[in-house]
Protein backbone atom coordinates (compact mmCIF):
# COMPACT_ATOMS: atom_id res chain seq x y z
CA UNK A 1 0.00 0.00 0.00
CA UNK A 2 1.12 3.57 -0.77
CA UNK A 3 0.91 6.44 1.25
CA UNK A 4 2.10 9.72 0.78
CA UNK A 5 3.05 12.35 3.25
CA UNK A 6 4.32 15.75 3.11
CA UNK A 7 7.23 17.78 4.49
CA UNK A 8 7.13 21.38 4.19
CA UNK A 9 4.95 21.24 1.04
CA UNK A 10 6.96 18.40 -0.11
CA UNK A 11 5.63 15.02 -1.04
CA UNK A 12 6.96 11.71 -0.04
CA UNK A 13 5.98 8.21 -1.45
CA UNK A 14 6.14 6.29 1.57
CA UNK A 15 5.36 2.48 1.41
CA UNK A 16 3.44 0.30 3.95
CA UNK A 17 2.96 -3.66 4.68
CA UNK A 18 -0.97 -3.59 5.45
CA UNK A 19 -4.15 -4.70 3.95
CA UNK A 20 -6.42 -2.22 3.78
CA UNK A 21 -10.47 -2.89 4.74
CA UNK A 22 -12.95 -1.50 2.58
CA UNK A 23 -15.95 -0.11 4.93
CA UNK A 24 -17.79 2.36 3.12
CA UNK A 25 -20.03 3.61 6.01
CA UNK A 26 -20.89 6.96 6.76
CA UNK A 27 -19.14 8.98 9.71
CA UNK A 28 -18.94 11.61 11.76
CA UNK A 29 -16.05 13.89 11.48
CA UNK A 30 -14.03 16.77 13.40
CA UNK A 31 -12.59 19.25 10.61
CA UNK A 32 -10.09 22.12 11.56
CA UNK A 33 -10.00 25.21 9.33
CA UNK A 34 -6.88 27.48 9.02
CA UNK A 35 -8.04 30.47 7.25
CA UNK A 36 -4.33 31.95 6.50
CA UNK A 37 -2.81 28.63 5.25
CA UNK A 38 -6.14 28.07 3.54
CA UNK A 39 -6.27 24.46 4.80
CA UNK A 40 -8.34 22.04 6.30
CA UNK A 41 -7.89 18.81 8.12
CA UNK A 42 -9.87 16.23 9.72
CA UNK A 43 -8.87 15.91 13.39
CA UNK A 44 -11.52 13.42 15.16
CA UNK A 45 -13.48 10.67 13.46
CA UNK A 46 -16.47 8.86 15.08
CA UNK A 47 -17.04 5.44 13.90
CA UNK A 48 -18.88 2.57 15.41
CA UNK A 49 -19.04 4.75 19.06
CA UNK A 50 -15.38 4.97 18.78
CA UNK A 51 -13.32 8.17 18.43
CA UNK A 52 -10.02 8.35 16.96
CA UNK A 53 -8.04 11.60 17.29
CA UNK A 54 -6.31 12.17 13.93
CA UNK A 55 -2.77 13.19 14.26
CA UNK A 56 -1.29 13.40 10.10
CA UNK A 57 -2.84 14.13 7.08
CA UNK A 58 -1.22 12.09 4.39
CA UNK A 59 -3.03 13.09 1.23
CA UNK A 60 -5.91 15.34 0.14
CA UNK A 61 -6.86 15.49 -3.40
CA UNK A 62 -10.27 15.71 -5.16
CA UNK A 63 -12.78 13.83 -7.46
CA UNK A 64 -15.75 14.04 -9.46
CA UNK A 65 -18.67 11.63 -9.87
CA UNK A 66 -21.54 13.82 -12.75
CA UNK A 67 -21.17 16.85 -11.73
CA UNK A 68 -20.54 16.04 -7.61
CA UNK A 69 -17.38 17.19 -5.88
CA UNK A 70 -15.84 14.65 -3.48
CA UNK A 71 -12.76 15.09 -1.27
CA UNK A 72 -10.54 12.68 -0.17
CA UNK A 73 -8.37 12.45 2.59
CA UNK A 74 -5.87 9.99 3.94
CA UNK A 75 -5.49 10.04 7.45
CA UNK A 76 -3.92 8.30 10.08
CA UNK A 77 -4.17 8.63 14.21
CA UNK A 78 -0.41 6.81 14.52
CA UNK A 79 -1.82 3.43 14.73
CA UNK A 80 -4.46 3.12 11.69
CA UNK A 81 -4.65 4.41 8.63
CA UNK A 82 -8.32 6.25 7.42
CA UNK A 83 -9.66 7.18 3.86
CA UNK A 84 -12.43 9.66 4.38
CA UNK A 85 -14.60 11.66 1.84
CA UNK A 86 -16.10 14.64 2.10
CA UNK A 87 -19.54 14.87 -0.78
CA UNK A 88 -19.68 18.83 -1.46
CA UNK A 89 -23.19 17.86 -2.03
CA UNK A 90 -24.60 16.26 0.99
CA UNK A 91 -21.80 17.81 3.59
CA UNK A 92 -21.70 14.44 4.54
CA UNK A 93 -18.76 12.14 5.26
CA UNK A 94 -18.07 8.28 4.71
CA UNK A 95 -15.57 6.12 5.62
CA UNK A 96 -13.84 4.35 3.18
CA UNK A 97 -11.11 2.26 3.56
CA UNK A 98 -9.54 1.54 7.24
CA UNK A 99 -5.81 -0.40 7.49
CA UNK A 100 -3.83 -1.07 10.16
Amino acid sequence: MTYFDRIDGVYFRVYYDFMAETIDERVSVGLMSNHLKGSVMPVTLYWRGRRYQLTKLGLHHTTHEGRVLFHIFSVTDGTSYFKLQFDTETLGWKLLEIGE
